[in-house]
């Protein structure tokens, strides 16, 4: 277990908390709020760690010995040799999800275990958990409990299917919310595909964040629930609507559009393309720049409806066409054209993009446990304050005597609950 020692700033008390009314350049959005995450894994620490870059103080409450489950997701992992027995490895999955928090490992499951975190409720602003239902309300620090100490507090509870329903107490996972909320099955060509990475879990901790900065808006405590399958339904958008008011059933149309032809990831001559043509006029500069200028005069593709009906013969004529030329090579031909077009790129290649590298997303961060990591820092910026990556992802329990400590528990203390396993 890792112990650090740095001055802590206490932030103010929950009801005085101001939202940087007058914000500077190197201020941060949720300078002041203090967030207690009890989460793991993906969806939650996800959502916690955009508040965290916005300024928030993010304080991960873990299970002492084990942790997120995340740190021992790998491989890869990164080792690292330091000072003070810190010798280890870290996930590079627990790092994407955790930077800028402060770990402290709690046993809430204790007497003085639960305590901390009623000390830590009580001086905060947010919480945010995902446990299953009726977990922490039996170790007595759910929402009823901790309301009486915090009556402000936003406590965000994030599930597999929610707080209520007949499903209320199974264990969610993203790929089975995608398969049950219908995702899974409207993805792929032949059979159904999962995407690469959890997107049910990170919307669902996009949902969670948003709704957490309107309780502190407006500011009198609330109950938050989110949960990962009416995540994946509200996520279905079209395709839900579709089937809810026209009987219509999604298809898996692989990397193709439903309703815009041509629209998909076209083989080249070194991999493949993907380009879209929203309207006629983009149809037409499109086979303008393919040398097939008679081609939208084709009673068959005059019109998006048509092509639509006549999509397979209409393929059959670009795609050879686009086979001819490399990847480089049709982006040159396709400057300036008024319809979007991209190269398919693996990793290497994403984040070798000139575009990518011009706009200093990629950050190094040195961490003080001798670790030396890239990570892709925050997709949002602000003009007038700061969104960035200042911490490193915590080891276990990395901040846990310097949070007691602003808590007001002593040295000797400290030692005593870790002596019973509480820290």
């Amino acid at each position: 277990m890792f112990v650090r020692r740095a001055l802590f700033v206490r932030p103010s008390p929950p009801a005085d908390v101001a939202f940087n009314r007058n914000c500077g350049s190197g201020s941060r959005p949720l300078d002041g709020v203090q967030v207690i995450d009890m989460t793991r894994v993906a969806a939650g620490p996800y959502c916690s760690m955009i508040l965290a870059d916005m300024g928030a103080d993010v304080i991960k409450v873990e299970r002492p010995t084990t942790g997120d489950d995340s740190r021992g997701y790998g491989p890869p992992f990164v080792d690292f040799q330091g000072s003070d027995a810190t010798d280890g490895r870290l996930s590079l999955y627990f790092a994407s999800l955790n930077r800028n928090k402060r770990s402290v490992c709690v046993d809430f499951r204790h007497p003085d275990g639960k305590t901390i975190v009623e000390k830590l409720a009580q001086r905060s602003h947010v919480l945010i958990e995902n446990y299953i239902p009726g977990t922490l309300d039996r170790h007595g620090v759910g929402y009823e409990d901790l309301r009486k100490i915090n009556p402000k507090l936003v406590y965000c509870s994030i599930t597999g299917y929610g707080s209520k329903g007949l499903w209320n107490q199974k264990p969610g996972y993203d790929c089975i919310a995608a398969s049950v909320g219908g995702l899974m099955n409207a993805t792929g060509d032949a059979v159904p595909a999962k995407a690469a990475v959890p997107v049910t879990d990170l919307m669902t901790g996009m949902y969670a964040h948003g709704a957490i900065l309107a309780a502190l808006y407006r500011g009198v405590g609330d109950k938050i629930d989110c949960d990962l399958l009416s995540t994946q339904l509200a996520m279905m958008i079209n395709l839900g609507s579709n089937y809810l008011n026209a009987g219509m059933l999604a298809k898996r149309w692989g990397t193709e559009h439903e309703s815009l032809v041509p629209y998909k990831a076209f083989q080249t001559a070194n991999g493949f393309l993907t380009l879209g043509t929203g309207n006629d006029a983009q149809f037409r500069s499109f086979c303008e720049r393919i040398s097939m200028p008679a081609l939208p005069q084709d009673e068959r593709f005059t019109d998006n409806a048509c092509r639509v009906k006549y999509r397979k013969q209409l393929y059959a004529i670009i795609e050879p066409i686009l086979r001819t030329k490399t990847n480089e090579e049709w982006m040159e031909i396709f400057e300036g054209v008024p319809f979007p077009y991209g190269p398919v790129n693996d990793m290497a290649q994403a984040f070798d993009n000139e575009h990518v590298k011009s706009i200093g997303i990629v950050q190094n961060v040195d961490c003080s446990y001798n670790a030396k990591l890239k990570m892709v820092g925050p997709a949002v910026t602000f003009k007038n304050s700061s969104n960035k990556i200042r911490r490193e992802p915590p080891l276990l329990g990395q901040h846990t005597d310097e949070v007691l400590i602003s808590l007001g528990y002593s040295v000797k203390e400290i030692k005593s609950l870790r002596s019973k396993n509480v820290v």
